[in-house]
């Protein structure tokens, strides 16, 4: 069994996490490994730089607020995904990890479908947490064959 955490940068997706370590203890040897699966979404960098600019009244600034935004992304989700990393390690977990960039749907099935998985594990919310449960869920359900655990 190879499990997919899907993580975000929210206390959503560390629950998820969380979550899958608790299965991965149960499942002891059945599991082969644990994949901690995040996608730095370029749109969402772009959208939150557009609004900083705005609120700022600096709009000639863009691109460095861009710059700065995905740096301080990237780095919150490596700082999550290490510290499940170490989690897991110590509780003698195979795990890796994979941080990508581009369309948060179109990467995570992407991944999917690139290996064996046997269950993946998400956050019932993720970063806009006042819409409905199952947003992503709903983007990649679809075109998914392999049971999804959504963690709330």
């Amino acid at each position: 069994m190879k499990m997919l955490v899907l993580m975000d940068g929210t206390k959503w997706s560390q629950k998820a996490a969380m979550h899958a370590l608790m299965l991965a203890k149960e499942k002891g040897e059945d599991l082969t490994e644990v994949v901690l699966f995040s996608v730095l979404d370029r749109n969402e960098v772009r959208s939150s730089a557009f609004y900083l600019c705005k609120q700022s009244n600096m709009c000639d600034r863009i691109a460095e607020h861009e710059a700065k935004i995905a740096r301080d992304m990237r780095k919150n989700i490596g700082d999550d995904v290490a510290d499940m990393i170490l989690h897991l390690n110590r509780a003698g977990i195979n795990c890796s990890s994979k941080i990508v960039e581009g369309k948060r749907a179109e990467e995570i099935l992407k991944e999917i479908n690139s290996d064996n998985y046997s269950l993946i594990v998400m956050g019932a919310f993720g970063k806009k947490s006042n819409v409905l449960v199952g947003t992503l869920y709903s983007e990649i359900a679809k075109d998914v064959d392999v049971p999804i655990l959504i963690v709330n």
